[in-house]
């Protein structure tokens, strides 16, 4: 390793290339590995851990003999070589974004596609970053953080019923079998009257579009929901470009609330897009717990320079903390349908949905009450000081 960890200076063998020309090539290195192999071990064994790294192993090799690339092993970790001359490195302001993407192609060669083990179908949640050109050396053993190796047999079958629901959704989106349906969010007042559309995702089983959503949070639950989550806020994207007289809503996970990785492509995207940014709503699910509030925080404000807004989903119900609803100054708070759903019948339940809407009101400039399916259900949201509205009460839009 050399003084700046980051980028390494090969020798270039061919006698072709001068002296000049081997100064000016440079080496981007890039490191990745495997997250959760310590958890794939302890559910289903060494036999599938042997397999999962091996494939893993395979498919890197293969990308970098379409990359221009090597890679070798170092413990868990894999390191990447890939050549680029210097000098047009210096010269290009896009540079930068490559770098990017070329770690984004990793993970998605890495780990895009189940692997196929002796037990079934497992799915690796591989990581990789390019290491800060800091001057001083860079400690490849403590790339990887140490996962939390759980035994118990309860454990174990649920997650390897997670991976298999995991690798089941994920071949549905390669089979082209994921759609997305839209509901629409209506001003209370108003109902006439569209604010966006929430995108949800549905699969096509026996020729029945099914909501996915439950199928979503194995996907959580296993640190690999980045992959269904890119898919999503590309196919909205695509669609705002293809309809510029709607907004549409898209989920994304507290996981994936980051400005690492796929996002910072999407970001110059929405840069270079402002009408198609002005229309889209980031709505962040807390199916998990949240972890880093400042990271969140960054991406939070990130998407709001760039025009979009940044909706905080199922606001008082599973992991979502009021604490991200107070401090990081979201546009658009969505309180869970269970609040709606109890105080149909119980007065102290309609107090407290009532306080909890004037608490959002005081964090957000908009909020929506979700799970409006009678007409009492939307005189209650107004009553409550609501501003929008979203249920089967609105006649629901399948596809666009």
């Amino acid at each position: 390793m050399t003084d700046h960890p980051g980028f390494l200076s090969l020798p270039v063998t061919d006698d072709r290339v001068d002296a000049s020309a081997r100064s000016e090539i440079r080496s981007l290195c890039t490191v990745a590995w495997i997250r959760n192999l310590a958890l794939i071990a302890s559910a289903y064994g060494v036999e599938v851990v042997s397999t999962v790294r091996r494939k893993v192993l395979e498919r890197a090799r293969d990308f970098c003999a379409r990359e221009a690339g090597f890679v070798t092993l170092s413990g868990e970790n894999l390191l990447f070589v890939f050549e680029r001359p210097q000098q047009q490195r210096e010269a290009d302001p896009h540079a930068a974004r490559d770098d990017r993407g070329i770690v984004d192609a990793v993970v998605a060669a890495l780990g895009d596609d189940p692997i196929i083990t002796s037990s079934g179908e497992v799915c690796a949640a591989i990581a990789a970053t390019i290491p800060e050109d800091e001057n001083a050396p860079f400690d490849l053993e403590g790339v990887a953080s140490d996962e939390t190796c759980v035994g118990a047999r309860p454990w174990r079958m649920r997650y390897m019923a997670d991976m298999q629901t995991a690798g089941h959704l994920l071949g549905a989106l390669r089979r082209g079998d994921l759609r997305l349906r839209y509901e629409k969010i209506c001003n209370a007042n108003a109902t006439g009257r569209v604010e966006y559309y929430e995108v949800l995702l549905s699969e096509v089983v026996n020729g029945t579009s099914v909501s996915a959503g439950r199928r979503v949070l194995a996907l959580e639950r296993l640190g690999l929901i980045g992959r269904l989550d890119r898919w999503v806020v590309w196919s909205v994207i695509d669609m705002l470009r293809c309809r510029p007289g709607i907004s549409l809503g898209c989920n994304v996970s507290v996981q994936s609330a980051r400005l690492e990785g796929w996002w910072l492509t999407v970001i110059e995207t929405l840069a270079g897009e402002p009408q198609v940014a002005a229309r889209l709503v980031i709505e962040i699910t807390e199916s998990v717990p949240m972890t880093d509030l400042d990271a969140m925080g960054n991406f939070v404000r990130a998407m709001q320079l760039l025009g979009c807004r940044v909706a905080l989903d199922d606001v008082g119900a599973g992991y979502s903390s009021l604490r991200i609803l107070t401090e990081l100054r979201m546009d658009i708070a969505k309180v869970d349908r269970e609040y709606l759903h109890q105080a149909r019948s119980s007065a102290d339940a309609r107090k407290r949905v009532g306080a909890l809407i004037g608490l959002a009101r005081a964090c957000v400039s908009h909020v929506v009450l979700e799970g409006v399916e009678r007409d009492e259900d939307l005189q209650l949201s107004r009553d409550c000081g609501a501003h929008w509205a979203q249920g089967y009460l609105f006649e629901p839009v399948l596809q666009m």
